[in-house]
């Protein structure tokens, strides 16, 4: 009868953040950008809309970012309505506006203050669903 062999498995795992860099799902990875995007295409139908400026302008600081520069930007963002010293929703150029605490009205129906909230109550699953399958195409 012979004796048992003994023997050792070792298993070496890169580090967490680098299988998420691999699989592009750090804060800059294609997976992160990807889900940017699509959570920006989602959320467009939610931002208030007057001339579609606030929908137009914005930019992409980094891949997991989306700044919206029109400058109400904030202020519908919050859905608080903003004025100037001398009670007017109007400012002079370069002067500064006062916050209050009376909700703005939004006209276009669907739309409100927090669009990213918003879709996600609405649309949460439609973008789960879409960097699921941006995953599993091989994104």
């Amino acid at each position: 009868m012979t004796k048992g062999s003994g023997f050792t498995i070792k298993v070496k795992m890169n580090k967490t953040s680098q299988i998420l860099k691999d699989h592009g799902l750090d804060e800059n990875g294609r997976v992160t950008r990807f889900l940017r995007d699509d959570a920006d295409r989602l959320m467009n139908p939610f931002i208030p809309m007057d001339n579609g400026m606030l929908r137009r302008l914005k930019t992409y600081p980094s891949n997991h970012e989306i700044k919206y520069t029109s400058p109400y930007a904030k202020y519908q963002y919050y859905g608080k309505l903003m004025l100037a010293k001398n009670g007017s929703s109007w400012a002079k150029k370069g002067e500064k506006k006062v916050l209050t605490s009376r909700n703005l009205k939004y006209h276009t129906s669907g739309t409100g203050p927090k669009w990213d909230q918003l879709m996600l109550q609405r649309r949460k699953n439609d973008l789960i669903k879409d960097v699921e399958n941006y995953i599993k195409s091989g994104g």
